[in-house]
């Protein structure tokens, strides 16, 4: 992504995904791999929050600041309704979203590799993601964020490059697109903001 978060956190309350842990020091983590949640465990201080499935949130259970991910604002029949088939990032827009936030700015979430055979994902390669060899159909994750969204109450800003089309199903009054560019200048509006 190339794109630095760390000023985030001194004006919003920031939520990463998976190996983000390897490179930033936010408050909430969700791991829906067990491993993933294991690796995040033994790397985080006691200060971090991990989200994790209920299905083995149990086996965390001497990490007090392990926690079971809270449950879907809807309910449906699909395949991807269950939250067992739930990805990380919808999973923490849910978390996001569980905060009841005015605004959700959504980063990374590219959705497509630039490239058609290109795995879609900035840790391939690495511990825990070796077996990703190709891109992941983003399908899944582009209709659960669509359910997500469905909440009137929370305007959601993803932001990426300016050649970066918004899916269909996202395209809501309570949806934007922001640059990466812009989202730089915003971050810095509010840092530089008097008090």
């Amino acid at each position: 992504m190339g794109f630095d978060l760390t000023p985030l956190k001194k004006i919003s309350t920031v939520i990463g995904c998976n190996a983000q842990f390897r490179d930033y020091n936010f408050e909430y983590f969700v791991c829906c791999d067990k491993h993933m949640c294991q690796e995040a465990a033994n790397t985080v201080g006691k200060q971090t929050t991990i989200y994790t499935r209920s299905n083995w949130s149990s086996q965390f259970a001497m990490w007090p600041n392990v926690k079971t991910l809270p449950p879907l604002p809807y309910e449906g029949d699909k395949r991807q309704d269950d939250p067992w088939h739930w990805g990380t990032g919808p999973h923490a827009g849910n978390v996001a979203l569980s905060f009841k936030p005015k605004a959700i700015f959504m980063l990374g979430f590219d959705l497509w590799s630039k490239s058609k055979t290109k795995p879609n994902n900035v840790y391939t390669g690495t511990s825990g993601y070796t077996y990703i060899n190709r891109p992941v159909d983003p399908s899944y994750w582009i209709y659960q964020f669509a359910k997500l969204m469905d909440s009137p109450d929370c305007r959601w800003i993803v932001v990426n490059e300016p050649e970066w089309e918004l899916p269909e199903e996202w395209k809501k009054k309570n949806v934007f697109k922001e640059s990466y560019e812009g989202m730089a200048k915003y971050i810095n509006k509010q840092l530089t903001k008097p008090k």
